[in-house]
This record gives structure tokens, C-alpha cells and sequence, in this order.
């Protein structure tokens, strides 16, 4: 399965990488700093996608998460069909959590630091 980060902390892409191919759940790992060249990359290899998971940051500067899911819905179906996309940071506000439940594109809030148990659990549902 093939993983794409999107972070504007390099800590937190570095270690969340690194989690995900030392648990043997990622088979390659592709980040990002840029939400918009996340998008970029995505709409340039349209194609070539295929079981991939994004995992993108909440709070970040250029473009936050719930603008990036904005976004990434108007991708064609036939990428998004290829994506699960989950959110992940380390807020508490209630309202982040409850607009993250209702988007349409959002699989889940996933807390940080990241627990690859969760991500396996929710992965084998959807």
C-alpha cells in the first residue's frame, strides 16, 4: 500500500514515514510539505494511483486540511476512488473533530502522534 504525507512539520513527516514502512504497512511513502503540491503531484499522476492512503496535517499554513479535502474533491472520481484520506493531528477542539466526522472525503481524525494499530483497524473497515 502506498502512503502519501502531507505535513508542514519535517518532524512529523520523518517519523510518521518512518513508522509506516518499519510496521510494513507502507510499501512506499511519498511526502510533502505543500498541500498544494500534494494536489499537484495528484492530479499529474492520476494515472498511476492506485491503494493509496494520505494522511494530511490539520493546522498548516499554506493550505489547512479541511481546505485540502476542499480540493481533493473535486479530483475525478476515478483517482479519489483509488484514495483513503484521513486527517490527522494532535487537536482537541471539538469542532475540528466534529467537522472532520462530516466531510464526505475524511475516512477519520487520526490523533498524533500517529498509532499504526488504529490505522490498521480502520484500514481493514474501509
Amino acid at each position: 500500500m502506498e502512503f502519501i504525507i502531507i505535513d508542514d512539520s519535517a518532524f512529523d513527516l520523518f517519523t510518521q514515514e518512518k513508522l509506516l514502512l518499519k510496521s510494513g504497512l507502507a510499501s512506499k511513502v511519498q511526502t510533502f510539505f505543500s498541500p498544494q503540491t500534494a494536489l499537484e503531484h495528484l492530479r499529474s499522476h492520476s494515472s498511476g494511483i492506485c491503494d493509496t492512503v494520505i494522511l494530511v496535517d490539520l493546522q498548516m499554513p499554506e493550505l489547512n486540511g479541511f481546505e485540502f479535502a476542499e480540493r481533493y474533491g473535486l479530483l475525478p472520481e476515478e483517482v479519489r476512488g483509488h484514495i483513503r484520506l484521513f486527517m490527522i493531528s494532535s487537536t482537541v477542539d471539538s469542532s475540528d473533530i466534529d467537522e472532520a466526522e462530516s466531510n464526505p472525503h475524511i475516512i477519520k481524525l487520526l490523533s498524533k502522534p500517529l498509532e499504526i494499530p488504529v490505522l490498521k483497524g480502520l484500514l481493514n473497515e474501509c
